[in-house]
């Protein structure tokens, strides 16, 4: 289930303590055998999140989410697992880097990379805030009205203007070469010599949602200027930045992001910063690209709706119906906010402070009606029916893209849908049903395209059945149970998925010679999803006190029997179906299910009644 060594997974979650971990982040009080925080992942105003230091876990009642020391990282971080083994092995101090040399290798490399850029803001912002050289860049802020606490804490700094090798030459008593510093983006190779790429201009560090310097963004002052200079550059894709995975800004956006659960884009790295500064956090920005896939995964990892925040220009409105689909097909909820002509966000929030931007984005429209009126825009749909038709179909191919049968918010969105194919049905005057059945064809077509065979249902989408989660609470009481549930049930036989792929972990435990308890399925697993299930299971089976582990056995044995004899009986039906099907006459059909029923009782070792 994982490239990484469970050997290592395990040293790494014995040298983390939950309780300290958590408390890294969160002020935790004792309630009781447990601790508890305010959880930073909904508004919360009563500790709601609570921590169990004898399971090692955690766990929201209201978020209904949790796991081990490494899904709180995953999730707090904004990471995948692989990234937060190596955050919790550096908090351990242990030696971490994924196995093969060249990975290692590429591992250490990146390793030097972050430590340079870090290095670089430093020099670019001490030489902003302390050099008297600098102040027609500190000039420069001011007038933009940009504060001394937001240089601060975005790590604004410059680079002075005529020289070619500031930066290289204090490098010179550093580890960074000039390769490492060609490697980071900072410096360019011409004719055999380098130079520093950003020179006089305002530097702008951008960072990952860990801090750490990625990159940077760059703009000339009007005054040092050529004619052929462009306003801003950026750092070229590196090892370790892509324009197309990051966003300035989320590092200092994200834990606002995580509890209001709401994300608004815009496009200037200025438009970022004042919006800060006037106390709207949930900002961010893209970095000279359209947004894409990647952003909209990084976004919802953090927020359930992101509000698209636009000048009042035609790209920007083009733009917004590019990315449209990307955001429903990711079930994300999306609105779009247009500023006033002649604004910017930076501008707006100057002149109108927070509250006014605050109300801008509460009554951002709903992306689909953004795209309807955009579509039918100059249109006449009783006359223009070959426009008006083409319109139509662009939006419910778009809304084809959701699936509101899926994910928490299942009502709210059929809620929606209904809402929209009520509208269009006024707009365009055609029937609600003939719309549903229009939505269906588009939502099967694009099904067919793109589920494969044996694609697998998602964790979270499946029906839960009892009796399989059920199985996984048995699991946490003992692990001699757990390995009797391991070894008795095959988890091809188990619907849901999530409690299928615990099986297989239990199984990977066994094979191993590892004793198949909470704690190394919590290591075996690397899904946060799974290991919430696992925790939620847990709990449950804490909260029946009438399961003891003296009845355990006896439980599973009920559970067993009463699935095997479920999908006996649906054999029986479907064999009957399939026998009147053929014709076969009644004493026929007998005869075949008498040598069924002889087949299932030489499997559960009974004997054949005899007469007399």
């Amino acid at each position: 289930m994982s490239g990484t060594p469970f050997d290592l997974k395990e040293q790494i979650r014995q040298a983390t303590d939950i309780v300290d971990l958590v408390g890294s982040y969160l002020p935790l009080k004792r309630q009781g055998r447990h601790m508890v925080a305010l959880c930073p992942w909904h508004d919360d105003s009563r500790p709601s999140l609570q921590v169990d230091p004898s399971r090692q876990s955690w766990r929201c009642w209201v978020c209904n989410i949790g796991g081990d020391v490494f899904s709180f990282v995953m999730r707090r971080e904004g990471v995948e697992f692989v990234e937060a083994l190596r955050m919790l092995a550096d908090r351990a101090g242990i030696a971490f880097a994924p196995r093969g040399s060249m990975r290692r290798e590429a591992h250490q490399e990146k390793a030097t990379l972050y430590k340079a850029a870090g290095w670089a803001a430093d020099q670019f912002h001490q030489w902003l805030v302390q050099s008297p050289a600098a102040s027609p860049f500190r000039d420069y802020l001011a007038e933009r009205g940009i504060d001394a606490e937001s240089i601060r804490r975005f790590r604004l700094g410059a680079s002075p203007p005529g020289t070619w090798q500031w930066l290289i030459d204090r490098a010179r008593s550093t580890p960074y070469s000039e390769k490492v510093l060609e490697a980071v983006g900072l410096v360019l190779a011409r004719d055999q010599r380098h130079y520093d790429r950003f020179r006089g201009r305002l530097i702008f560090p951008i960072r990952d949602e860990q801090q750490r310097t990625v990159a940077f963004g760059a703009r000339v002052l009007p005054e040092f200027a050529r004619v052929d200079d462009p306003k801003y550059i950026n750092s070229p894709e590196t090892l370790i930045f892509s324009k197309n995975r990051h966003l300035y800004g989320i590092d200092l956006a994200r834990d606002t992001l995580q509890r209001r659960r709401r994300v608004v884009v815009v496009e200037g790295y200025t438009d970022v910063i004042m919006a800060h500064q006037q106390g709207v956090r949930e900002v961010v920005a893209v970095l000279g690209t359209a947004l894409g896939p990647n952003h909209v995964r990084l976004l919802k990892r953090y927020a359930d709706r992101v509000c698209l925040l636009l000048d009042g220009d035609t790209a920007g409105q083009k733009r917004t119906m590019e990315v449209l689909d990307l955001f429903v097909s990711a079930e994300v909820d999306l609105r779009v906010a247009t500023l006033p002509e002649g604004y910017d966000p930076a501008d707006y929030v100057a002149a109108h402070g927070a509250d006014a931007l605050g109300r801008l984005v509460d009554e951002a429209t709903d992306a689909l009606d953004f795209k309807l009126s955009g579509l039918t825009r100059g249109i006449d749909l009783q006359r223009q029916t070959h426009e008006a038709h083409r319109a139509l179909e662009s939006v419910l191919s778009t809304l084809a893209q959701a699936r509101p049968s899926l994910g928490g918010s299942a009502w709210s969105s059929r809620i929606r849908q209904e809402q929209m194919l009520a509208r269009l049905a006024r707009t365009f005057q055609v029937d609600m049903e003939t719309l549903r059945r229009r939505l269906g064809e588009l939502r099967r077509r694009r099904t067919d395209r793109s589920a494969g065979p044996g694609a697998a249902a998602p964790v979270g989408g499946a029906r839960r059945d009892a009796w399989e989660l059920e199985l996984v609470e048995l699991m946490t009481l003992d692990p001699g149970i757990a390995a009797e549930v391991v070894r008795r049930c095959a988890p091809d036989q188990c619907e849901h998925p999530g409690v299928s792929q615990i099986l297989s972990a239990g199984r990977e435990l066994l094979a191993d010679g590892r004793p198949v308890d909470f704690e190394h399925l919590m290591v075996r697993l690397e899904d946060d999803r799974l290991k919430h299930l696992l925790v939620e299971a847990a709990e449950a089976a804490a909260r029946k006190d009438a399961v003891a582990l003296a009845d355990a056995h006896q439980r599973l044995d009920e559970l067993l029997a009463r699935q095997a004899a479920r999908r006996e009986d649906a054999e029986a039906k479907r064999l009957l179906a399939r026998l009147h099907g053929e014709g076969l006459s009644e004493e026929e059909v007998l005869g075949e299910l008498q040598k069924q029923i002889e087949k299932r009782r030489l499997r559960q070792g009974i004997s054949a009644p005899t007469d007399g």
